[in-house]
């Protein structure tokens, strides 16, 4: 309700405001009277749209470590490194000639360091963050943000006293 009442208030004031104006110029020909004022509202006008033209031009700086969280699939053949002694005991079938077939368990020892060719086939989870570090060029057109409407009302509302000041305004 206040709002509504404060907002009434400056629509009334404006009003009030713009008959005073064109009532001082029809009645005591203050026309003349303001030709000072050309530049000085010439100058406010030429401000007004430089806002509504202006940029905001800036360089942002990111350091951040961006968070990483994906699944790496491996399938390769690679050899691997026995790090210590690996006992076996294998059954072996063994042909004896002229004897037969005898069946025996042999045992053995893979020795430390002896090289294995084995093929990897398996998805390693991998969780990390990556820091990040750079600049970010920035560039908003003040005409493209919440700023722009205000700029074009306020040019709005400048241009009648400028039309006034300059002789357009009848």
């Amino acid at each position: 309700m206040y709002k509504f009442m404060i907002y009434t208030s400056f629509g009334l004031n404006v009003i009030l405001f713009a008959v005073l104006i064109f009532l001082g110029v029809w009645l005591f020909g203050l026309k003349n009277g303001l030709y000072p004022l050309q530049g000085t509202v010439a100058e406010l006008t030429g401000t007004i749209d430089g806002l509504q033209n202006a940029t905001i031009k800036a360089s942002v700086p990111l350091n951040e470590r961006l968070p990483i969280s994906l699944q790496v699939p491996v399938s390769q053949n690679t050899n691997v490194r026995v790090t210590q002694a690996v006992p076996l005991q294998v059954p072996a079938d063994i042909t004896l000639p002229g004897v037969g077939f005898l069946k025996a368990n042999v045992a053995l020892n893979l020795p430390e360091g002896l090289e294995l060719p084995v093929f990897l086939s398996m998805t390693i989870p991998l969780e990390s963050s990556v820091p990040v570090s750079l600049t970010v060029p920035v560039n908003i057109p003040l005409k493209d943000t919440e700023l722009g409407p205000q700029f074009q009302k306020l040019g709005e509302l400048v241009k009648p006293l400028a039309d006034l000041v300059n002789g357009d305004g009848k």
